[in-house]
């Protein structure tokens, strides 16, 4: 059974169906990024696959990534989310499984988050800009100097702030999503293992350990938390590696 596992882990069809549930979630479409963007980005997505690319290695060039959207397909990921909302709902919700739209306009009902919370976490985005390339649905992203996110209820200018945790320390015209990153996909960060597990047994099984797999909250407890924090914990011991946890699974 075991050999049978690892013949199967090698075929075309183990990366193309990775690839395609990887794009899905990562919103790859022609309205957003135009069919020259699809190729690149499917081809980075498949590649990393190919790779075994550590999947924190994977969303820190994601989430650092900046640049021309057909050099450095990573861009692509901010073509698709356009501004400093949508990339904190995004991010929050695809590695953390944190549904944080809520506490865009209140804080939280139900919740622990708070507006404070959101544009905290909105801020690392705030300086991303945009620009044309030289082909015609080409674009460059890349980081400005300036550029902040206001609380709407206080009018406070919001520093960058981990969720749940402290402000950031960023060197004065330092990129911001650097130190997100950093935190984010740290073995020590409470949500990313967790949220990351959690989804591929739900592209595995048909159902989350949590479900649905991106709405990870107090209220809606693990069907067996035992067992999300033994696959958390083995895929941290085990770099990362998208490939042992379907083969643990």
């Amino acid at each position: 059974r075991s050999k049978l596992i690892d013949r199967l882990l090698e075929k075309p069809e183990y990366y193309d169906f990775w690839t395609l549930k990887l794009a899905d979630v990562l919103r790859s479409n022609r309205k957003a990024i135009q069919e020259k963007g699809i190729h690149v980005f499917q081809r980075w997505i498949r590649d990393s696959l190919v790779q075994d690319k550590p999947f924190d290695q994977f969303v820190r060039e994601l989430l650092v990534a900046e640049g021309n959207s057909f050099k450095n397909p990573a861009v692509n990921y901010y073509r698709v989310s356009r501004d400093p909302q949508n990339s904190v709902e995004t991010t929050a919700q695809l590695f953390m499984g944190i549904r944080i739209q809520c506490a865009k306009c209140h804080n939280h009902p139900f919740e622990k988050w708070s507006q404070n919370d959101y544009y905290g976490l909105a801020a690392f985005f705030s300086r991303v800009k945009y620009k044309p390339g030289q082909e015609l649905t080409e674009e460059v992203v890349y980081v400005d100097r300036a550029g902040e996110v206001t609380q709407p209820r206080t009018g406070q200018q919001m520093p960058p702030k981990f969720l749940g945790g402290k402000v950031a320390e960023v060197a004065a015209g330092g990129d911001r999503r650097l130190a997100l990153a950093t935190w984010l996909t740290s073995p020590e960060n409470p949500f990313f293992a967790k949220a990351t597990v959690n989804r591929i047994w739900f592209h595995v099984i048909g159902r989350g350990i949590i479900d649905p797999p991106d709405d990870i909250r107090d209220s809606n407890p693990p069907a067996n938390e035992e067992l999300l924090d033994a696959l958390g914990k083995d895929f941290v011991a085990n770099k990362f590696s998208i490939k042992h946890l379907v083969r643990t699974i």
